[in-house]
């Protein structure tokens, strides 16, 4: 069989990314939303992924899965469009288990303004929960339980728009890495596309 190739994929550049701003999980009133810079990202990465896609033919299949914050949802709907002149047709699925690492008091505020905080003596940096939000570990546990049985379905592409650290969480997890051995230094700019071959 096939294996699934999982393709992750970062919303273009949303208002609180360009303004400086701490966005995490922050929904509702001035959630932040794509900018005309961050729906060119989302265009070019619809273009890329239909590169890497190919004709559909055959019993290929996609399923495309979305983070449910609206900077993300603007971002897969964006590439859904770009995938059809292609022949591929799907629907943007949404979950809240594909948002962005929650940070509690810390969203909403300007990054420039925040101070560096010690790690608590006797835990790792990855399992702090800073600003009373989730630590990476809780990110790590989270992509993980929606991957497991989101790969039962083995599409061949496994298409997901999320956040920076969700992906970085994600590719942990799919290389059966933990939590505290996330790569930091991986490239994962607004709009890029990472790869990942999953063999049963």
């Amino acid at each position: 069989m096939s294996p699934t190739r999982v393709h992750l994929i970062r919303h273009g550049e949303s208002t609180w990314n360009r303004d400086g701003i701490i966005q995490g999980a922050h929904r509702g009133s001035g959630e932040a939303v794509l900018t005309e810079v961050g729906r060119t990202d989302a265009a070019r990465a619809g273009l890329a992924l239909a590169a890497l896609l190919g004709a559909p033919g055959g019993h290929r299949s996609l399923s495309l899965w979305s983070s449910d914050l609206l900077r993300a949802l603007q971002t897969a709907e964006i590439i859904s469009v770009a995938l059809r002149p292609g022949g591929w047709s799907a629907s943007v699925r949404n979950e809240a288990g594909l948002r962005e690492q929650a940070l509690g008091d810390l969203e909403g505020e300007r990054a420039d303004t925040l101070r560096a905080q010690e790690v608590p003596a006797g835990q790792h940096i990855s399992e702090v929960r800073w600003g009373g939000g989730e630590s990476m570990r809780d990110v790590h546990d989270r992509v993980g339980e929606w991957f497991a049985p989101a790969l039962i379905e083995q599409p061949e592409h496994l298409v997901v728009i999320s956040h920076e650290h969700t992906i970085r969480a994600a590719l942990a997890w799919l290389r059966q890495r933990s939590w505290r051995d996330i790569d930091w230094d991986e490239p994962i700019g607004p709009g890029t596309i990472t790869t990942f071959d999953v063999v049963d």
